[in-house]
């Protein structure tokens, strides 16, 4: 599980790449959740890996797999690429 400190940085790398000022919304993160979809098309699927950052707004911020964000992420959770469960919770706010 990502602690809160850790979701203080991932809030301030979104906040970099967004070029947002982080005002403190890593205390409106409700949930991170790890995520596989996968899509048939014809003989060949397609698989997408990103974790979702879901916010108590109700708003949520996609990361997906080519964004350094998501290695990050994935290495502070000791998660890797073979990875076969579909959905993940990496956090989650117990103060909601």
């Amino acid at each position: 599980m990502i602690t809160v400190d850790d979701v203080k940085q991932i809030s301030q790398k979104i906040s970099l790449e967004n070029g947002i000022s982080d005002d403190n919304l890593s205390e409106d993160v409700s949930e991170i959740v790890y995520r596989i979809d996968v899509f048939e098309c014809d003989d060949t699927s397609i698989i997408d890996r990103h974790i979702d950052i879901e916010y108590s707004f109700g708003d949520f911020y996609e990361v997906h797999e080519d964004n350094p964000l998501f290695q990050f992420i994935c290495t502070l959770c000791n998660l890797s690429l073979a990875q076969e469960k579909e959905e993940i919770i990496l956090y989650q706010n117990d103060e909601e």
